[in-house]
């Protein structure tokens, strides 16, 4: 799920509808059906259920960063710096162990960090690469995202920052984005993502069975869990 975390960022410019206020409840109307009530509590254990798995998550993710703050330098091996080399070669086609500086937000992204276009324009670049550098070195990329992993920098946007950004792209207020209109929003814009970006989120995305279209808060919460 990691090429939203900047989907906000990305649509910022555009300001989000603010829902009306819900009238007060008559404190004499009957008590709500059967049916209702049920659905309520449906909701509340499916509420507890997601609260659960995103403590887990977030176990996992504490524990990656232990891991990032204990690597072995003498290990190439160790699973944090696979990953991270992983995430770096399809952006180093002549395998010489560099990039262009451009591809680095990508990387991260891909890496589960979602810094702004101004963090990385005017500070991450200037930290891993000097300035007669053509191209930015694998060694010290590696270098600042063991940092960055550790100490958890770059989070995504919290769930109702997301919401808000995806909801002003749904125009029928169903909870559902036509795939070409994400696409539109995602590379039409000065921070717009890569084509293998825009290509993995429309394959991992939640869709609606019988439209086809994106069921944005299901993809947040995800997002949200897996990054939390």
């Amino acid at each position: 799920f990691w090429p939203a975390g900047a989907v906000a960022t990305i649509m910022s410019d555009k300001p989000a509808e603010t829902p009306a206020e819900a009238a007060p409840a008559d404190p004499k109307a009957a008590p709500a059906p059967a049916e209702e009530q049920a659905k309520v509590e449906a909701a509340t254990k499916q509420e507890e259920a997601k609260k659960d798995e995103t403590m887990s998550v977030a176990e996992s993710k504490e524990e990656a960063a232990k891991q990032a703050g204990h690597v072995d330098t003498n290990d190439p091996d160790h699973p944090i710096r696979r990953r991270i080399r992983e995430a770096f070669e399809p952006f180093d086609p002549d395998r010489n162990n560099t990039c262009d500086e451009r591809e680095i937000r990508y990387i991260m992204r891909y890496l589960g960090a979602y810094p702004t276009e101004e963090d990385v324009s005017k500070v991450i670049i200037k930290q891993i690469k000097e300035d007669e550098e053509i191209r930015v070195r694998y060694d010290r990329f590696e270098e600042f995202m063991l940092t960055v992993i550790k100490e958890n920098r770059y989070p995504p946007d919290d769930y109702e920052t997301l919401m808000q950004a995806f909801k002003v792209l749904d125009v029928d207020g169903k909870g559902l984005i036509d795939e070409q209109v994400m696409v539109e929003a995602l590379t039409s814009n000065a921070y717009a993502f890569h084509e293998n970006e825009v290509q993995d989120f429309l394959r991992d995305v939640p869709k609606d069975q019988r439209t086809g279209k994106i069921e944005y808060e299901k993809y947040v919460n995800a997002l949200i869990g897996e990054q939390a």
